[in-house]
This record gives C-alpha cells, sequence and structure tokens, in this order.
C-alpha cells in the first residue's frame, strides 16, 4: 500500500476490491493477496478517521472553552 494515499484514494482501491472479489473477476491465486491489502487498507482509513475524531474532539474542546 502506499503510505502517501489519500483517505479518498485507499476508499477507492478497498471499493475496486470490493467489487472484483464480488463480481468473480478475482483470480483465486491473487485472492488472498488482494485480501491483505484490503486488510491493509482498512487499518489505514480507521487510523485515519480516528486521528480525524481526535482533532474534531480538540477543537471542539477548545471552543468550548473559549
Amino acid at each position: 500500500m502506499d503510505n502517501n494515499m489519500t483517505y479518498a484514494q485507499a476508499m477507492e482501491r478497498l471499493e475496486a476490491i470490493m467489487n472484483d472479489v464480488q463480481g468473480g473477476k478475482m483470480d483465486i491465486d491473487r485472492l488472498a493477496d488482494v485480501l491483505k491489502e484490503a486488510d491493509e487498507i482498512i487499518k489505514f482509513c480507521k487510523s485515519k478517521l480516528y486521528k480525524v475524531d481526535e482533532e474534531v474532539k480538540a477543537v471542539l474542546q477548545n471552543i468550548s472553552e473559549e
């Protein structure tokens, strides 16, 4: 996975993987590797969402203290 990937790019790649797997387009020999990639992307997205959530909470806390 590309470490410079944005959240939007990660979601697009994840959607493409899901479409290939669900559509029967996935070569069985690549399935395990692609599912590992999907797992990495999900972890990346969760991390991004957690970080944004913490930043938003900090901003809201700062606003409420003013």
